[in-house]
């Protein structure tokens, strides 16, 4: 992995090996079951009406409704038991490699919270929401170090769908973007880079009907929209 630059000029060798995801919804626990069973530690942070132990409970539910399906087997959702750790406290996020928020509050609230993260983190690692991309510049204007945030945008189900959209700005570092997309693939998807540009935000409106498609159908699909003219050429290109 290549060092990660920060504002202040530091540079840390890093990988991606301690999430934290700020949600208790249904595509917040998406994303922290394929990071459990990608062999990632995930820290659940519910700060969002509703208990913390619910929605563990419904994680749970989803790695043992995979057992029953024969997908996992018991030492399979044990390990990735063992990774989980589930808090009411953003505090908890504070030896995170990557921060995701991912709940469906209001875009203030959202940006608050990216600022409780940037503080947890001391400003180290990668910020990220699954905001919309065009919502990427307002939501980083409270942040200290905006070249250290990136959109995710997971397609459901995050556990299966094969890609994922990595949106950046113009003040995101190429080792925070490069770093984001090997924890992508490290996810076992496709990763999808956009930049917040007019022609670039078309690939939302097709993310819905693409994101559950799987193998070379979809690729196909998006090299076609990556090819069409006025899209974003290389800015927008899928990463193997």
């Amino acid at each position: 992995m290549e060092p990660l630059e920060n504002a202040n000029g530091d540079t840390t060798p890093r990988a991606i090996m301690d999430v934290a995801v700020i949600g208790g919804g249904s595509g917040s626990i998406g994303v922290i079951e394929a990071c459990l069973l990608a062999g990632l530690s995930a820290t659940m942070i519910r700060t969002t009406p509703g208990s913390v132990s619910e929605a563990r409970r419904r994680l749970v539910s989803s790695l043992d409704d995979k057992r029953r399906g024969g997908r996992l087997d018991r030492d399979a959702i044990e390990r990735a038991l063992d990774l989980l750790r589930a808090s009411g406290d953003i505090g908890a996020a504070a030896s995170a490699d990557l921060v995701l928020e991912s709940t469906d509050s209001a875009w203030k609230t959202r940006q608050t919270l990216l600022a409780q993260a940037e503080r947890a983190t001391q400003g180290r690692a990668i910020l990220a929401t699954t905001a919309p991309t065009a919502l990427l510049r307002a939501l980083s204007t409270r942040l200290d170090v905006r070249e250290n945030f990136v959109g995710l945008h997971f397609f459901a189900p995050a556990v299966l769908a094969g890609f994922c959209e990595v949106s950046v700005t113009n003040r995101t570092q190429p080792t925070v973007v490069e770093t984001a997309v090997q924890f992508v693939k490290a996810l076992g998807k496709h990763a999808v880079i956009v930049h917040d540009t007019p022609a670039c935000l078309l690939l939302q409106s097709q993310g819905a009907r693409l994101g559950t498609t799987r193998g070379a159908s979809a690729r196909s699909s998006l090299e076609r929209l990556d090819a069409a003219p006025g899209f974003c050429g290389t800015a927008g290109r899928i990463v193997v």
